[in-house]
């Protein structure tokens, strides 16, 4: 993962994948991408619709780490 440039510095960041509910198209946020099949099923925090969803429909983010201290 590279990092993302803040204030002339590096921070941190991790990744995170957003998948369209297939009833309400509202955005499931999808983590650990890289222990994911190549279908997967996940539950919809809106409607609490469960589909089946391709590794290739992921859109990933990369966001900045939320943490103060550092690992």
């Amino acid at each position: 993962m590279a990092g993302l440039q803040v204030n002339g510095r590096k921070k941190a960041a991790y990744q995170r994948g957003m998948v369209a509910c297939r009833k309400c198209a509202a955005p499931i946020p999808v983590y650990k991408l890289n222990a994911l099949a190549d279908e997967f099923s996940v539950r919809c925090p809106r409607c609490g619709d469960r589909g089946i969803y391709a590794k290739r429909a992921i859109k990933i983010e990369e966001l900045t780490e939320r943490r103060k201290k550092p690992r």
